[in-house]
């Protein structure tokens, strides 16, 4: 994982960057609801989380905006890649941290989702609220599975935090369709509407390559 400094004086969303950088609250964030009745039919087993969570990522690594990071001292930068960091639930309901790697091809799902189980199983053992690693490389994820939601907040460390949020809720059944109410939050001075409107469109066509790719695994079996 490598990342490169951005020259915003030089950067076409230069004037934006400057602007909404003088807020205080720069934070904003958008819920759209997603259909994932292909994925849920293909799953045959598979865990729906650590799947849905491939193509959120995928979907979120192909915009170069949302992998925009700001340093201490006021510099971009641009991250070639980005993992995600997710909470899961120990016994007791509190959460902690997981730190999942992603590898580039369509076929690495089945090495995402081994690898996402082993870290969960690590890090509930361990059971400490700590984060690995480039933190500033990371996505940002939580999942509120017991609740059909239309907004959410996410907290965020203000206008110098720049890890965009993503999150969902619990999925359910609308007109023979399986919709899920899908998060994400971004800091203004990063990226725009136009960005966030490019990762639910990416999302979209992961969800279907994933659950097509899946279909065909199952086909074979």
């Amino acid at each position: 994982m490598t990342r490169k400094i951005i020259d915003m004086t030089k950067d076409p969303r230069g004037g934006q960057f400057e602007y909404f950088r003088t807020m205080t609250d720069p934070w904003a964030g958008i819920t759209v609801p997603v259909e994932i009745t292909d994925l849920l039919a293909s799953l045959n087993g598979r865990p729906f989380f650590l799947s849905y969570l491939y193509t959120v990522m995928r979907a979120a690594n192909a915009v170069p905006e949302l992998r925009r990071r700001l340093l201490p001292d006021g510099q971009v930068v641009e991250y070639d890649h980005c993992d995600p960091s997710y909470t899961v639930m120990k016994p007791d309901g509190t959460g902690v941290y997981v730190y999942c790697l992603l590898e580039d091809d369509l076929s690495s799902y089945e090495k995402f989702v081994a690898e996402g189980k082993r870290r969960q199983k690590e890090t509930l053992e361990r059971g400490t609220l700590t984060e690995d690693g480039d933190v500033l490389a990371n996505f940002f994820v939580s999942c509120v599975p017991w609740l059909y939601y239309t907004q959410i907040k996410e907290p965020a460390g203000g206008a110098d935090d720049s890890n965009p949020r993503f999150a969902w809720g619990k999925y359910r059944e609308e007109n023979g369709r399986m919709m899920l109410p899908m998060s994400l939050f971004i800091n203004h001075a990063l990226c725009d509407g136009w960005h966030v409107t490019q990762f639910y469109k990416n999302l979209d066509r992961e969800l279907a390559e994933l659950s097509a790719y899946l279909k065909t695994q199952n086909e074979q079996q």
